[in-house]
């Protein structure tokens, strides 16, 4: 065991400048790519969604099957949450909705509010995300999304144009303060990881290339390949 380990240790000794220079490599590469990354800011709001029961006299005393039809047919709109927050027409809304409210100097382009926001569904709660450049235009990309859906409603689903627009959208967690996304700890993590990955690589690469390498180099390779021991060795001149 213990000669199988040196052996192993003098092929790497033997590529000791690929085995270091690769991870060396990468952990540069990944430092400065790190650095020079521009910051990004992260907010999420949690939101739950449900159909709105219409609005009737209930005349008989008798149980309301439109609350239950409208609870039923919030399962269908909730897988559905996700690509409308995702889509362009919430971003326009969103966008008209930050220059009405004078959240921001400049007009947001809709383009740039789309590829900031996103939604996931657990359950019957809706997360939203907003990833933007600065922490207050985060939050606002959040407060936008969820008045939009609050106003808009199912006019995203092409079936209301009143407002309210059908929907009841409930504020669960409101938008949170956005962190950075680029922290000290994130970049030494990953730095760490793509030169730990480079390591390996490197590792593998050297006794790729000592599988591929003919030489003779000690008696140990002779008594590998011929399975004999080797008994006196010829000195060179």
């Amino acid at each position: 065991m213990m000669e199988q380990l040196f052996h192993y240790l003098k092929i790497l000794r033997r590529f000791w400048v690929l085995v270091l220079a690769l991870p060396l490599l990468v952990g540069i590469i990944s430092l400065g790519a790190g650095l020079t990354k521009p910051q990004r800011y992260r907010s999420q709001a949690r939101v739950l969604l449900s159909q709105a029961p219409y609005q009737q006299e209930q005349v008989l005393p008798f149980p309301d099957i439109n609350l239950l039809n409208s609870w039923q047919g919030s399962e269908f709109i909730l897988d559905d949450v996700p690509s409308v927050v995702r889509s362009r027409a919430l971003a326009e809304d969103v966008s008209a909705w930050l220059a009405s409210t004078s959240r921001t100097d400049d007009p947001i382009d809709p383009a740039l509010i789309q590829a900031s926001l996103d939604g996931e569904k657990f359950h019957r709660t809706v997360t939203l995300t907003s990833i933007a450049s600065n922490p207050d235009l985060s939050i606002a990309f959040l407060e936008g999304a969820i008045a939009a859906l609050q106003s808009r409603g199912l006019a995203y689903w092409g079936r209301s144009s009143e407002p309210g627009g059908g929907l009841s959208v409930a504020v669960l967690d409101p938008p949170t303060p956005a962190q950075p996304l680029n922290s000290a700890r994130s970049l030494v993590l990953n730095v760490g990881a793509r030169s730990g990955l480079a390591l390996a690589a490197a590792v593998g690469l050297a006794f790729l290339l000592h599988s591929l390498d003919d030489t003779l180099r000690d008696p140990s390779q002779v008594e590998a390949w011929v399975g004999l021991q080797v008994v006196g060795m010829i000195p060179e001149e």
